[in-house]
């Protein structure tokens, strides 16, 4: 009971917090060059940026625009940034500062790309249904179906993911990367659905001009259902391409092969092929996406547990908008059709929606505040796959 209520602390705290953030701004300054003062002062880069940058917009001529401008970019090192995500670009959760350097990415041609990442993020939630399986924003699909009724429960969730980038030769060409990320979700009234999960990715890669290429090999590892459940390892190689300075195109593979520690979960060891491709749009802090992603799972043990043998194909588009400098508004939608190979006579076929609505707003210089909504349903030829659920969260970011 102790845990509960202070999580309802919690939640009324980050709430408080999101409203104070919304309000506080420097929109009461006479102009744009007086707000972007005002964002600097107060340490809010990404905000005195797009300030500036209005300026220059109507006056090209404004020296004290440029000068602070300039100033600011250097500040920000933008030119490593954006050189370092052109690696990237496929993962969606861009911060504003990401998304405006890779928009001004051509500054930083020939730029040493050494540099150091992190993002953590705590929340505080809700899910009407935690006994479905996870996602693939955790870990690919485990297939996991339930005839347990719906489980609702608060939950908080913390992340951690780090990022490494070493220029060889320290002037562009050959490099090498390094990611870990971690996850863990804690279910205040279903223990049993706790998550915890880690991932290693290390690779290298080449770049020149506006094409990377990346080829890292990962390992990954699941508790999951008061287990530890499942280890993943594989390699993925990954192309971006700039078309121009604001339109980037990605293509992307994974070759995975996963295994399950428990007895019972013997002959679901499969592995997995996929291949995907992107196009990604970015001005200042705005960004659009649309990507396709298909995925072969083969059983790797015979005979392999129902549902292993499968082909999923996704779409996801989206895209953040920031309305009159105050907050980062975001919609993201997935549909994900699963075509499940028949087995013991039962065959099986799903259509699955996600789509997920969030704002977000500075707080500090690298401290966002974050609130989202998230509604899946999943439907499907066989009566025990079907399920909807929704999921409310609020939490803070920190991006170093």
């Amino acid at each position: 009971m102790g845990l509960r209520n202070n999580m309802y602390k919690f939640f009324i705290l980050l709430s408080g917090l999101l409203l104070q953030a919304l309000s506080a701004n420097c929109l009461d300054m006479a102009n744009d060059l007086e707000q972007g003062i005002c964002y600097a002062n107060e340490g809010n880069t990404n905000l005195a940026q797009a300030a500036y940058e209005r300026v220059l917009s109507d006056d090209p001529q404004n020296k004290e625009a440029h000068l602070k401008l300039s100033a600011l970019y250097e500040s920000m090192q933008m030119p490593d940034q954006a050189n370092a995500l052109l690696v990237d670009i496929e993962r969606v959760e861009l911060t504003p500062a990401q998304r405006a350097s890779l928009d001004t990415f051509q500054r930083g041609q020939g730029e040493s790309l050494n540099t150091f990442k992190a993002r953590a993020s705590l929340s505080l939630g809700y899910d009407t249904n935690i006994n479905i399986s996870p996602n693939d924003t955790i870990i690919r699909d485990l297939n996991a179906t339930t005839t347990d009724a719906e489980l609702s429960t608060l939950f908080t969730r913390a992340r951690a993911d780090l990022t490494y980038l070493y220029d060889i030769f320290g002037s562009g060409g050959f490099f090498l990367r390094s990611d870990a990320n971690l996850y863990y979700q804690n279910n205040t009234d279903a223990s049993d659905y706790n998550i915890a999960y880690g991932r290693l990715y290390l690779g290298g890669g080449y770049r020149t001009g506006a094409v990377t290429f990346y080829l890292p090999i990962f390992y990954d590892r699941l508790h999951y259902l008061d287990a530890d459940l499942l280890e993943e390892s594989g390699l993925r190689p990954d192309l971006t391409y700039a078309v121009t300075d604001t339109l980037f195109t990605n293509i992307n593979a994974s070759y995975t092969t996963r295994h399950y520690f428990q007895t019972i979960d013997a002959h679901r060891d499969d592995k997995i092929l996929t291949g995907g491709m992107g196009l990604f749009w970015l001005q200042n802090r705005d960004y659009l996406y649309l990507k396709i992603r298909y995925e072969n799972y083969t059983g790797t043990k015979e005979p392999s547990t129902v549902f292993t043998n499968k082909v999923l194909f996704y779409t996801m588009l989206g895209g953040i908008y920031t309305v009159d400098n105050i907050a980062d508004f975001s919609l993201d939608y997935q549909y994900r059709n699963a075509d499940f190979s028949e087995s013991q006579n039962i065959s099986r076929e799903d259509d699955n929606h996600n789509i997920k609505i969030a704002v977000e707003r500075d707080i500090t210089y690298d401290i966002r505040i974050n609130a989202s909504y998230r509604y899946i349903t999943n439907d499907s030829s066989y009566d025990l796959a079907q399920y909807d659920k929704q999921e409310v969260m609020l939490g803070l970011i920190y991006n170093y």
